[in-house]
């Protein structure tokens, strides 16, 4: 059902550009980075928006695929290393998240799509994508390493007191999408939708808690 994607969509977008004045007002790195994974949420839902009011194209099918299941929870882990972490340790994983990205951008590029499942199938058209087993490998390492960035971020700033509902809003935004992403397995694929929107309102929550505090970066490890 398109309506879910597309109201995904829109929330992705606004609020990335309410993080982007955030960092405009705050110089604070974990701000502009925070608002390139909502620009990427946003793509992701659009490209699925697109394949449910319209059709599915090889295209959509591997821009979602790069942007919606490869990419976004790793970018998103970087925020919160850029608010949390030493700047080294920061600057190192955004680096490597760089490398990632163009690493399943070319192996997107490669994989085949099956044509009849992406215009005559059920599910998703990103479902079609014939994967190697380089890409799969490669975008559950991302999503398994960044979740757990987030999940430490909570903890630790609920300890040391920095930031703690905060990161605790970001690490639960971020598993209510996953948790929409498997709820698809039951066959109800606005559940993917409804889960992006549901759990980026929270994440951009969590964002909004470290605007008073951001231009004073606490210089502490995970």
């Amino acid at each position: 059902m398109w309506i879910f994607p597309l109201v995904a969509t829109f929330i992705s977008a606004l609020f990335s550009g309410a993080v982007l004045r955030q960092y405009s007002n705050s110089a604070n790195p974990a701000h502009l980075v925070w608002a390139g994974a909502l620009f990427i949420f946003a793509v992701a839902t659009a490209c699925d928006f697109i394949g449910s009011f319209s059709a599915w194209t090889s295209l959509v099918a591997k821009v979602y695929y790069f942007t919606g299941a490869t990419v976004v929870v790793g970018f998103l882990a970087s925020g919160t290393l850029y608010l949390l972490a030493p700047r080294k340790l920061a600057h190192a994983w955004l680096a490597a998240m760089v490398a990632v990205s163009i690493m399943a951008i070319i192996l997107l590029a490669g994989a085949g799509v099956d044509q009849y499942q992406l215009i005559h199938g059920s599910e998703p058209g990103w479902k079609a994508i014939e994967k190697p087993a380089a890409l799969t490998v490669l975008a559950v390492s991302v999503n398994i390493a960044g979740t757990l960035v987030l999940l430490a971020g909570a903890v630790y700033s609920s300890v040391r007191r920095r930031y703690p509902l905060a990161n605790i809003l970001i690490a639960a935004g971020t598993i209510i999408v996953a948790l929409g992403g498997s709820l698809t397995r039951l066959g109800h694929y606005e559940f993917q939708s409804i889960g992006q929107a549901v759990g980026i309102v929270v994440i951009f929550a969590g964002f909004l808690m470290t605007a008073p505090l951001a231009g004073r970066q606490p210089q502490a490890t995970l």
